[in-house]
């Protein structure tokens, strides 16, 4: 036994029933006892509707109801307005019959009356144009069309993307030709057709490419994005055929066949009518690839600055101009004005990457057990000094970059650090994954610049982008 005072919270959240009792009410029912009551029908409003329309149901404990037909025919549940008043739509194929509520506990509940289903007949009062092309929208005008159960077009249905009453809109199905336009509806009868349109055009367009991804990968699938994609029939990698996974007007998705070797690759799509869509160099990397910062995607408080250390420190993220080869339009720079041996400019990697993979990096079950890292990098002619921290912050965890090698010139370069045996005898990350960046205090030339984007960690130096493995050039610092 339960005693509730005020109103009681836990049924509404759980039932959404509203009860009010007094202080001294006493509630010996548990909330499976409730939702398990026998739900009643009293009476429905109106009498006769027609196909899609709605209708309010009266009762007792009609909230717990997730299942409504009109006679045979299942209807929607639009609206549970309170445990005694629901709403349903007439289904556009529903015949005339008894209404069944049936509730989460399987209880139903019959009305007593028959609702007398209406079926209008729809007309069209504006003429179609002449023709139209595959995937394009066509308005269709009239009366009662909240009825019409189907449009096709030589007998290939096209997807109804709204319907009212006064308006259907349509989307028009791959039947390339001169085609006959008929909608379909219910009658008392049974299923009726009509004629809206002869002689209509359906016109095959050329698909369009308008978004492909920046670099490719083994183990993701690649989409591609641009009007009228469902017309493609088949494509190649570096003329290895593909297999489509799926594709809509505006999308096709597949997997870069298994033999395609890391590099820049061509991607050709052949679509109906004859003809070939090509996107040529686009970078494929063939192993496990783990992306962490990429700076279309990211600002410059990734990257924190010391200003005790360094006051005339400045960054942010540039879009434009000279950019790295690839993936993105963005990239970050920072610029150093003080020659100090101290960190001034500094990111947590664990703190900053939505991709948790980071924690995994050096398991020997991971990337070949061979971790590469990489970033673009472009110095602008200056040598800045890059420290490497994995799984501390203590001296034995950090590692050193800090001579001429980190001038890549005004040049972007791709680096690649290997980190397996980077710390000897380290064998997990652990919860630290930095980097940090400083002028070096003997250095001579100011600013120093660093540019960066890509953080990324593969399964290999990705030696055919030109990557350079500046793994033994880091020294141990302290």
């Amino acid at each position: 036994m339960k005693h509730l005072y005020q109103i009681l919270v836990v049924i509404t959240i759980v039932t959404g029933v509203f009860v009010a009792c007094d202080a001294d009410t006493e509630i010996d029912q548990t909330v499976e006892e409730i939702r398990s009551k026998q739900p009643t029908i009293t009476s429905f409003s109106p009498g006769t509707a027609a196909v899609n329309s709605t209708v309010s149901i009266e009762g007792t404990f009609l909230n717990f109801a997730n299942q409504a037909f009109i006679g045979d025919t299942e209807a929607t549940i639009t609206s549970r307005i309170t445990g005694e008043l629901l709403e349903i739509q007439v289904p556009n194929n529903a015949s005339s019959g008894v209404i069944k509520i049936v509730t989460e506990q399987g209880k139903e509940a019959v009305s007593s009356e028959t609702l007398t289903v209406t079926y209008p007949v729809p007309a069209v009062t504006a003429a179609l144009p002449a023709s139209g092309d595959v995937n394009a929208l066509i308005n269709v005008t009239g009366t009662d069309l909240g009825s019409v159960t189907s449009v096709s077009f030589g007998g290939t249905e096209g997807v109804i993307e709204f319907q009212e009453d006064q308006a259907l809109v349509v989307r028009i199905p791959n039947n390339v030709g001169f085609v006959d336009v008929e909608i379909a509806y219910l009658t008392s009868a049974g299923p009726a057709t009509a004629t809206i349109a002869n002689g209509f055009e359906i016109i095959l367009p050329q698909p369009t490419l308008e978004g492909f991804p920046a670099v490719m990968s083994r183990d993701n699938e690649v989409i591609v994005t641009g009007q009228d994609m469902n017309l493609i029939t088949s494509g190649d990698v570096n003329g290895t055929a593909i297999s489509i996974n799926s594709q809509t007007p505006t999308e096709v998705r597949f997997n870069v066949p298994s033999g395609i070797a890391t590099g820049y690759v061509d991607v050709n799509f052949d679509f109906q009518g004859g003809g070939t869509l090509s996107q040529t160099g686009i970078p494929y990397i063939n192993g496990q690839y783990e992306q962490y910062y990429e700076f279309d995607a990211l600002n410059e408080s990734v990257m924190t600055l010391d200003l005790t250390k360094d006051p005339g420190a400045t960054h942010e993220i540039v879009t434009g101009g000279n950019q790295p080869p690839f993936p993105g339009n963005s990239y970050y720079s920072l610029e150093m004005n003080t020659a100090t041996g101290s960190t001034i400019g500094r990111t947590k990697v664990q703190d900053n990457t939505s991709n948790m993979s980071w924690m995994n990096i050096l398991d020997s079950t991971q990337f070949n057990d061979n971790p590469v890292l990489h970033f673009w990098m472009n110095s602008e002619g200056t040598e800045p000094v890059f420290v490497l921290y994995l799984g501390g912050t203590s001296n034995p965890n950090r590692r050193r970059w800090q001579n001429s090698t980190t001038n890549t010139g005004n040049n972007w370069e791709l680096i690649a650090v290997r980190l397996k045996n980077f710390i000897p005898n380290l064998t997990s990350i652990g919860t630290k994954f930095e980097m940090r960046l400083t002028t070096g205090s003997s250095t001579s030339t100011l600013p120093e610049h660093f540019n960066w984007d890509w953080l990324i960690v593969t399964d290999r130096v990705l030696t055919e982008f030109g990557a350079r493995d500046v793994t033994d050039e880091f020294s141990p610092a302290g």
